[in-house]
């Protein structure tokens, strides 16, 4: 039910629309659905490429990153090779019970070496010697060697007694800063550990390897083992993203140590994911969803020497920004487009829509009836054809209406013309003879009064060529005839009338009552001797405000069978179709036979008051 009221109500709307408001709306939403769909789907297929292409370029620059920043292994790994192997440094560990004043020699000439190594080695923050040689020598200034008690309770310690050297994570020292280490075990001469060598080195020893490639530092990225573990994480942190590329190269961050993984609570790129995600000696990338900034790319390098690599993750979103701006400002340019297509396109349909415009104008002037409005050619074909169309069509009704008023107007007047020249001889020498007989038989006063009544009855049947009268002529020369016949027929004549005052007035078809008069005198006149005829006029109530005659006699009726359309005589016949053809097919005459006897006659007229209303039935506008 609801769909066929929303049918019905959307075709009323289209109904009551204009033609150019159609035009330039399916224009624009054909064309902004086109646009729309296209943007869509170039910037999903350009996106998708895009970010394959730089998901691979970002990869390869991983790679290469892996591979030079950790070179700096080779060195460090030498370096500390480089001490375990030194002949002096190992002799003088080796050396025991010596004298106190040799042990401090011994401990500063093993000072000095540490200190020259440390000199000539690059990008190492310190190296220090872990070792009980020297618990009992006093130290009366600060150097790197320490107990190994210092170590001992360290996590990664048990690792390094299983092995000759490690990679280990530091707590912090006391400069604050987080470190990564590299420890080795120094051997004596006879196989046992004498001492222990730490090199450390810091966030900023280990990002600096990286800073010639700075797209590797976007987002977070994670130093990890050869177990998986996250040893560091390093990265820009800068929400702004506003800061020089020299100050994020150095730009440092929080080390966390838990058992020697460091993960990010806020994260699921963890240990966990990585072991499970990445696969043995692969690159690879992936986009992983569910981040609480949103997607995440996850690009993982080949491992390096000691089977580390680094971890990167990137927000999809930061990664698309640039081609998100770019699609916004295709977008704006279509909207452009857009815009100035449908200013374009409104301006085109208007200029096609005028033709019709004016041309629907005209066919309402047309409605009105002026035939004389014509269209003006249009520039397209099919405008030119429908205006020369219209303009032929009004021209033909205009001839078809004059050529109709003036066939209508000759046939009423040469139908009249016979009709009254059938009537006005037959009566004339009636009269005539009669006159002529009463002039034998009578004085000349009633010939002379007879003679007056003749007078009138033709100069008012006569009227000077009209058609129409007026209600109170066409009532005198009702009363000529019936005073001159009276004055004829031996029997005598009671005439009576009834006439309502608001319509003597006006105009009636001339001649349409001494017709039945003259009926109901010669054929209809009463055995009792007198003949009453009486005529009754009224308006009758009704939207056409029409006049009602009706003609009684007290005669003999109508004859068995009779019927107007059937009758032979001239008079009845004459009037009935006189009337039809001034006024219309709903009026004429009826005639039927009366219950006290006698017949009845009821004529049917239009009520036309003034001239104006006249000459509009005569010229057939009713």
């Amino acid at each position: 039910m609801r769909k066929g009221r929303w049918s019905s109500f959307i075709n009323q709307k289209l109904q009551q629309s204009k033609l150019s408001t159609l035009m330039v709306t399916c224009f624009i939403a054909f064309n902004l659905l086109l646009v729309s769909v296209v943007v869509w789907l170039a910037y999903q297929s350009f996106s998708a490429v895009t970010f394959a292409e730089i998901s691979k370029a970002r990869l390869a620059l991983l790679n290469e990153s892996t591979r030079r920043g950790f070179d700096f292994i080779t060195g460090v790994t030498g370096t500390a090779y480089a001490l375990a192997s030194n002949r002096e440094l190992s002799s003088l560990l080796e050396t025991a019970d010596t004298g106190r004043l040799a042990q401090i020699h011994q401990r500063r000439e093993v000072s000095r070496i540490l200190d020259h190594t440390m000199v000539v080695s690059e990008g190492i923050t310190s190296i220090e010697l872990y070792t009980d040689v020297f618990n009992e020598v006093t130290v009366t200034m600060a150097d790197r060697i320490f107990p190994v008690d210092t170590i001992a309770h360290d996590s990664w310690f048990a690792t390094l007694e299983k092995a000759d050297a490690a990679w280990v994570p530091l707590r912090e020292n006391e400069s604050g800063q987080s470190l990564v280490g590299y420890a080795q075990r120094i051997f004596d001469s006879h196989g046992g550990t004498v001492a222990y060598v730490l090199i450390r080195l810091s966030r900023a020893d280990i990002v600096r390897r990286f800073a010639d490639v700075p797209m590797v530092l976007d987002g977070k990225v994670l130093l990890v083992d050869t177990a998986g573990n996250v040893v560091m994480q390093m990265g820009r942190v800068d929400p702004a993203g506003e800061k020089e590329r020299a100050d994020r190269r150095n730009e440092a961050s929080k080390v966390q140590e838990t058992g020697g993984a460091v993960n990010s609570p806020s994260s699921i790129i963890d240990s966990a994911w990585i072991q499970e995600h990445v696969q043995h000696g692969a690159d690879g990338y992936e986009v992983v969803s569910g981040q609480p900034g949103g997607a995440q790319l996850v690009l993982y390098s080949r491992p390096a020497m000691l089977q580390w690599r680094l971890v990167q993750t990137i927000p999809v979103y930061t990664l698309l920004s640039p081609l998100r701006q770019a699609g916004w400002q295709i977008l704006g340019i279509a909207v452009l487009g857009l815009l100035c297509s449908a200013v374009l396109a409104y301006l085109f349909v208007r200029q096609i829509i005028r033709p019709l415009r004016q041309l629907i104008k005209r066919m309402r002037q047309l409605e009105k009836g002026d035939f004389d409005t014509r269209v003006q050619l249009s520039f397209t074909e099919e405008y030119a054809h429908l205006a020369y169309g219209f303009n032929h069509m009004a021209s033909q009704l205009t001839t078809l209406m004059e050529q109709v008023k003036d066939e209508s107007r000759a046939k009423r007047e040469a139908q009249t013309g016979l009709l009254e020249a059938q009537i006005k001889p037959h009566f004339l020498y009636n009269t005539l003879d009669m006159i002529h007989w009463r002039a034998l038989d009578y004085e000349a006063k009633d010939i002379s009064r007879m003679i007056v009544q003749l007078s009138k009855l033709l100069r008012i049947g006569l009227s000077g060529g009209r058609l129409f009268i007026r209600v109170r002529d066409e009532l005198e020369h009702a009363r000529c005839y019936v005073n001159i016949q009276s004055e004829r027929l031996p029997f005598s004549i009671q005439y009576q009338e009834q006439i309502d005052p608001h319509i003597r007035g006006c105009y009636i078809p001339k001649i349409i009552l001494q017709p039945f008069i003259e009926n109901a005198v010669m054929h209809g006149h009463s055995e009792e001797g007198t003949l009453r005829i009486q005529v009754h006029m009224h308006e009758e109530v009704g939207p056409h405000e029409d006049i009602v005659i009706r003609i009684t006699d007290n005669g003999r009726g109508l004859p068995e069978g009779w019927k107007l359309e059937e009758t032979c005589g001239i008079g009845v016949r004459n009037v009935h179709q006189r009337i039809q053809l001034y006024c219309g097919k709903r009026y004429g005459v009826q005639l039927s036979d009366r219950e006290s006897g006698g017949v009845e006659v009821t004529i049917t007229l239009p009520r036309i008051e003034t001239d104006e209303q006249l000459n509009l039935w005569l010229d057939g506008e009713k």
